[in-house]
């Protein structure tokens, strides 16, 4: 049974359309990747399912009494009041308990004791009596399990008020989850979590995501929007699964479109002999006036133009097999300065963060030239505090940070923090990098900038394009470390991979801090460092790291 029915689905924004006959059924229990192109249109179609949005034309149906959990890009919450607080108002359950007050006072009225009855067993299905242990086991799969419930909302990390939000959404027990980016916040134990609390959850779910290893062990089915056509495309399977059948679909169609093409070239060559035998025939006079042979030589002549007509008439309703159609491929180009020094960063016993909030340390660290160093940890560790500190945002309250004379640091999180909004692409890489116009333009062209995108102010560019220009930033300035705070958050799957392939061939340093399995595991990192309870230690194994998160996470849900 279909828990929605999408028909023929249209919007735009003035003159650019963004869903196009867009057209789909999702069944119970199914899980579907939603993917395409940032700006292809996913937020939209999320947001129209959820009702945030109206669609210009076309129709959806979903059943009544359906419960909807939407989690927004923008997870962002200025609310001071308890998580508690927070979880039984986004739950319902507040609610739930406020009606069943009001109704219990007059059971005797039928139509009164006929709602209690439905309220209440809404409010049993919620888990309602145990709702405390509950939300305390789902937070304790987001890593909140330190948190107290009765803390602000104010108090907490951005990555700590998305997954106080996500557990919101997981404990309405919704019928239909619509999730737009839900790991881009999300610590690797938070996000294995997720992953298997939805893998055996009965909810329908739509997912928008980056994350490729996500996608993989949640997905079914790919609803995949076509950045051209801006309709929908449907494939069963994992997301694995999906590029396979997308691989040899367009190699198949390179090939048959190669062969008629080459059909079509040598019947318009045959039809190109037979019009020139045409037109020698019908001005063919010979020397003795032969009628004979003279009518015999336009006879010739009249058959090569009927042939000449009939190869044209045949090319022309020929079934033409569309040309393939090669997006231009990114192609990210990081040339690092070459540094002679054989030690780039040394953290010497440092205790950073904010006097009277947040302190980590004391912290020591040696990166060296050319090494990749990964961190991870939860959310609210201080993963941030540590970048920010080691790049001269943050002085140390104690001890050292050294860094070498000859670094020129990338650093994604800073820049991305200070980029000028109003300014125009074209205009900011040339004055930040010295580039000529012509030489920025052709820089931005690389990093899949057009010649209309590159005259637009940064404040209309979405998340992963701004990446994509600090990346022409960097690479226009040739810096030898790069440090990424979450690099690939709000990145689309092709400017991921134009990432990790200039990393690939990238020969400076780099610091980061990620959350993304895929792209830790492409990039071959060095060495990975855990920063917990305000301590720095080496992980032997990452893979051992990841098995015993998952683990956890298994604990977690038999608990619930």
């Amino acid at each position: 049974m279909s828990i929605i029915k999408a028909y023929r689905l249209y919007k735009s924004y003035g003159s650019l359309a963004v869903l196009s006959d867009v057209s789909f059924s999702l069944e119970r229990e199914q899980k579907v990747a939603l993917i395409g192109r940032n700006g292809t249109g996913k937020t939209t179609l999320l947001k129209i399912i959820a009702g945030f949005e109206a669609q210009d034309s076309g129709k959806i149906e979903i059943p009544a009494g359906t419960c909807v959990g939407y989690l927004p890009q923008d997870t962002s919450l200025s609310e001071d009041k308890p998580i508690m607080d927070y979880l039984r108002n986004k739950s319902g359950i507040s609610a739930l308990e406020n009606e069943l007050e009001e109704l219990s006072v007059d059971l005797g009225d039928p139509t009164k004791a006929k709602r209690y009855i439905e309220v209440h067993t809404r409010f049993k299905y919620l888990d309602g009596y145990s709702f405390t242990h509950r939300a305390e086991i789902i937070l304790a799969g987001f890593g909140l399990d330190g948190v107290k419930l009765d803390q602000s909302l104010l108090n907490l990390s951005s990555g700590q008020k998305t997954k106080v939000v996500l557990a919101g959404i997981l404990l309405k027990r919704a019928d239909l989850l619509l999730l737009d980016e839900p790991t881009n916040n999300l610590d690797l134990p938070a996000l294995i979590w997720l992953e298997d609390f939805l893998r055996k959850s009965n909810a329908s779910c739509i997912i928008v995501s980056h994350d490729r290893k996500f996608l993989d062990r949640v997905a079914d089915k790919i609803f995949k929007l076509d950045w051209r056509t801006c309709s929908l495309a449907i494939t069963k399977g994992t997301y694995t699964d999906y590029l396979k059948m997308m691989a040899k679909h367009a190699a198949s169609q390179r090939g048959k479109y190669r062969i008629q093409q080459e059909e079509i070239n040598r019947l318009n060559e045959r039809a190109r002999e037979k019009r020139a035998d045409a037109i020698r025939g019908s001005r063919w006079t010979g020397r003795d006036n032969d009628k004979f042979l003279k009518g015999f030589k336009r006879d010739q002549a009249a058959k090569s133009s009927k042939i000449a007509k009939s190869i044209k008439k045949r090319i022309e309703q020929m079934n033409k097999i569309e040309k393939p159609v090669d997006k231009k491929s990114l192609k990210v180009l990081l040339n690092a300065r070459v540094n002679s020094g054989i030690l780039d960063v040394e953290v010497s016993n440092v205790v950073t963060g904010y006097p009277g909030s947040f302190l980590i340390g004391p912290l020591s660290l040696e990166i060296r030239y050319g090494s990749r160093v990964g961190i991870v940890g939860l959310n609210g560790a201080g993963k941030s505090t540590l970048l920010k500190t080691i790049t001269g945002e943050i002085e140390p309250l104690n001890g050292t940070v050294r860094i070498g004379s000859g670094i020129k640091i990338g650093n994604m999180m800073q820049e991305h923090e200070i980029l000028p909004r109003g300014q125009i692409l074209i205009e900011f890489l040339s004055e930040r990098s010295g580039l000529s116009y012509q030489d920025s333009y052709s820089k931005l062209s690389k990093f899949g900038f057009d010649e209309r995108q590159v005259e637009l102010s940064i404040n209309t560019l979405s998340p992963g394009s701004r990446a994509r220009l600090l990346l022409a930033l960097f690479s226009a300035q040739s810096v030898n470390m790069l440090v990424l705070d979450e690099p690939t958050n709000h990145l689309d799957i092709e400017a991921l991979e134009a990432l990790e392939e200039a990393i690939r061939n990238y020969q400076g340093t780099m610091l980061l801090v990620s959350h993304d399995r895929h792209f830790l595991e492409k990039i071959s990192v060095d060495v990975t460092y855990i920063l917990s309870d305000g301590l720095l230690t080496k992980i032997s194994d990452y893979k051992v790291y990841i098995k015993t998160a998952e683990e956890r996470a298994r604990k977690l849900l038999n608990l619930l």
